[in-house]
């Protein structure tokens, strides 16, 4: 698949059909990649495909789409935030030609514990899982514990959308229940649910990498961080966290696709894709709308009508 992704994304430039190609190069180390923005065709040579391409590269479109018309490579879970990203009019759906690889799953770096980190040379895809080789060998790793929670519970075998597909995309069934997590939660009193979140929060040090990683934070100023504004606090103290935390996933609610780029990018570990799984639940529940579905032209709010619940009855 590697090989054809450069093939189309090298036709693509070469035709000048697109300004630049949005994928992922070989990072630093072995074990990790990065994004790439290929403007020629040796550049796009530099294209990867394998379980370290863990990033969201949708999250590039709003500004990358203002240069020219793009390529992007997406996984098929990523393809739902494109989806979003038109729905909303952040992207115009001539601005973008969409490449879709299907992949078995993404790496989580917890799946390398208990390997030394210098040693890797490559990873890639096994059977069942991925197989890291090493300067002392082969290490295979199960993809109950090589793949990111987000592989787990999915179920996309078709994307929404694609412009050009690589890969096979066949019916996908989740190796674990996408609500397990949520049902888990809602076992919890409303007593344990606010001290739950609140042991979250009082570790979070506000460095914004969440919302830098979100597809769904496009906005060019953040609440937090406009001039003048006294009802959000910067402080990193619990109940300043937690106004931070709880306005940006109603901000999202209805945007939001399920991609776990918040929670990946998390340095301390705040389970934030929980609170992404519950408030999607909500929103399918209440409104009847799922985000990044393809067919629906407005956005959540776009449907609301006279017969949906309040949701804040008094």
């Amino acid at each position: 698949m590697e090989k054809e992704l450069r093939q189309k994304a090298k036709e693509l430039l070469e035709s000048g059909q697109v300004k630049f190609v949005i994928g992922f190069e070989a990072g630093t180390v072995p074990f990790k990649s990065s994004p790439l923005f290929a403007e020629n065709a040796e550049e796009a040579d530099r294209l990867v495909w394998n379980p370290t391409c863990v990033n969201n590269l949708s999250v590039y479109l709003p500004d990358a789409a203002k240069k020219g018309k793009v390529a992007v490579v997406l996984k098929p879970c990523d393809a739902k935030n494109v989806v979003e990203l038109f729905r909303e009019n952040q992207i115009s759906k001539d601005s973008v030609v969409t490449i879709v690889v299907s992949l078995p799953g993404i790496m989580k770096m917890e799946a390398l514990d208990g390997i030394d980190l210098k040693t890797i040379q490559s990873i890639d895809w096994d059977k069942d899982g991925i197989v890291v080789k090493t300067t002392a060998g082969d290490v295979k790793i199960p993809a109950e514990k090589a793949f990111a929670n987000k592989c787990q519970i999915c179920e996309i075998g078709e994307p929404a959308l694609a412009d050009i597909k690589i890969g096979d995309f066949g019916p996908r069934i989740a190796r674990v229940s996408a609500m397990a997590s949520v049902e888990a939660y809602e076992k919890m009193s409303p007593t344990e649910r606010r001290d739950f979140w609140t042991a979250q929060f009082s570790k979070c040090i506000r460095c914004y990498a969440c919302r830098q990683a979100c597809p769904g934070c496009y906005c060019k100023e953040c609440f937090v961080d406009k001039n003048g504004q006294v009802w959000a606090s910067k402080a990193t103290d619990p109940t300043a966290n937690w106004f931070f935390h709880m306005t940006r996933m109603m901000h999202q609610a209805g945007r939001c696709t399920g991609c776990g780029e918040c929670a990946r990018a998390c340095p301390v570990g705040i389970p934030l894709a929980l609170m992404s799984l519950k408030m999607t639940d909500l929103v399918k529940n209440m409104f009847e709308f799922t985000p990044g579905a393809e067919g629906e032209e407005a956005p959540m709010l776009g449907h609301y009508e006279a017969k949906d619940p309040d949701p804040c009855p008094e």
